[in-house]
C-alpha cells in the first residue's frame, strides 16, 4: 500500500513501526506499508479455530516441530495470517511449559502465610524465652551483689 504525502515533511529515509518513509520522485515523501502493518488484524480463535489449530499442530508434530508456515497451510483458512498462527502458537507452546503457573501463586501466598504465622508464634516463644532468661540473670546478678 503506497501513500503520498505533501512535499514540506520530506525528511529521508525514516522507519516506524513497519512503515517506511522515502522522498519520491515529485520530492514528496512515499509511505510504504510493510505485510505486517497490512495484516495487523486482531482475530478471535474460537473454539473451532483453535481445534483446527489443534488437528494442524498434531498432523505435523506437536508444538515443538509445528511452524506456523505448515500450520497455515493445514488449516487454510481465508483471512488467517502467519502473524496469527505465529502468535498463536507462542502463546500455546507457552501454555504448555507452564500448566498450572497460575495456580502456583495461590500456593505459594497460602505457604507464605503460613510460614509468617509460624514465624510469629516462634518469634513470640523466643521473646518470652529471652525474658525469661534476662529475669533470671537479673536475680542472680542480685545474688552475687
Amino acid at each position: 500500500v503506497i501513500h503520498e504525502t505533501p512535499k514540506e515533511f520530506s525528511s529521508g529515509l525514516l522507519s516506524h513501526q513497519g512503515t517506511q518513509q522515502n522522498v519520491g520522485p515529485a520530492g514528496g515523501n512515499i509511505l510504504i506499508s510493510t505485510p505486517a502493518e497490512v495484516n495487523k488484524k486482531r482475530m478471535k480463535w474460537t473454539p473451532e479455530l483453535h481445534d483446527r489449530f489443534l488437528q494442524a499442530v498434531n498432523r505435523l508434530g506437536g508444538a515443538d516441530r509445528a511452524t506456523p508456515k505448515g500450520i497455515l497451510k493445514l488449516m487454510d483458512l481465508e483471512g488467517l495470517t502467519i502473524y496469527h498462527v505465529k502468535s498463536h502458537l507462542q502463546k500455546y507452546r507457552f501454555a504448555k511449559l507452564a500448566p498450572n503457573y497460575g495456580e502456583g501463586k495461590a500456593d505459594k501466598r497460602r505457604n507464605s502465610l503460613e510460614t509468617s504465622s509460624l514465624d510469629l508464634k516462634t518469634g513470640v516463644q523466643i521473646t518470652e524465652a529471652l525474658l525469661i532468661q534476662l529475669d533470671v540473670q537479673k536475680t542472680l546478678h542480685e545474688q552475687l551483689e
